[in-house]
């Protein structure tokens, strides 16, 4: 794949955007850049709809609404939080095999997960910022970082409009509405980069009392994460091959 170097830039901007919305961290600035960037967004939208929810989210920035928002979307255990692995989409589990699949790729590349970092691989909250790191690897001639985009991408694709929905929907989501429209057209454009579209996946039929129980439990699985969490969690990435995985 030839690299455009505007156009790399601009997905590792993207991701570094998604990054700093979905990605839990107990950095009391980890939204100061958000509005300013979703200022870009409107002044450069990848269609009429994100240019709509950009401006949304600029004009109507709070960042203790949108911290508070956050908290209610992925941690209250009283209002169904939403899921956010790719294990637990695809397989109504956590440690699935798509963290199986992460954990390979990590390994596979000069990052690492950070010992603080508490959530795991195939989370969505690791996942963007990870791609943001390969993207600018990329960009520096690592062509290993380029061709682990692609296999990073390839789990991203499969959960992605089912977490996107799930952002949308949820009770408590206000300025992330506009997120999750955002996302969806960076995704949209993200595929015909790839050239890769929406896949089709068959979900596996449970009964109810059994999605009931799976979904309970990966919520407190969820919240008992963040109480766990010790430090403040900015890059969660760090570079050097020889560092060893910790969970």
């Amino acid at each position: 794949m030839n690299i455009n170097i505007e156009i790399e830039k601009a997905r590792a901007f993207y991701y570094m955007f998604f990054s700093k919305l979905l990605t839990f961290t107990y950095d009391e600035n980890r939204f100061s850049d958000v509005k300013e960037m979703a200022k870009l967004i409107y002044e450069n939208p990848l269609d009429e709809l994100s240019k709509n929810a950009a401006k949304n989210l600029t004009d109507n920035f709070d960042e203790e609404k949108l911290k508070t928002e956050y908290d209610d979307i992925f941690y209250d255990l009283t209002n169904d939080p939403v899921p956010t692995t790719a294990s637990f989409y695809l397989e109504e589990m956590e440690n699935g095999k798509m963290r199986v699949k992460m954990v390979d790729i990590v390994l596979s590349s000069k990052f690492r997960k950070r010992k603080d970092y508490k959530d795991l691989e195939d989370d969505i909250g690791f996942i963007l910022p990870f791609m943001n790191h390969l993207i600018l690897a990329s960009l520096e001639g690592d062509k290993k970082s380029q061709y682990l985009q692609k296999k990073t991408y390839d789990v991203l694709n499969l959960f992605i409009d089912d977490f996107i929905e799930n952002l949308y929907l949820h009770t408590a989501s206000n300025l992330y509405k506009n997120v999750a429209v955002i996302l969806k057209s960076f995704i949209e454009t993200e595929r015909i980069y790839f050239e890769k579209p929406k896949p089709k996946i068959e979900k596996i039929e449970k009964k109810e009392c059994e999605i009931c129980i799976a979904d309970k439990e990966a919520a407190i699985r969820k919240a008992n994460k963040k109480k766990k969490a010790d430090k403040a969690l900015v890059c969660n990435l760090e570079e050097g091959g020889d560092v060893e995985d910790e969970v």
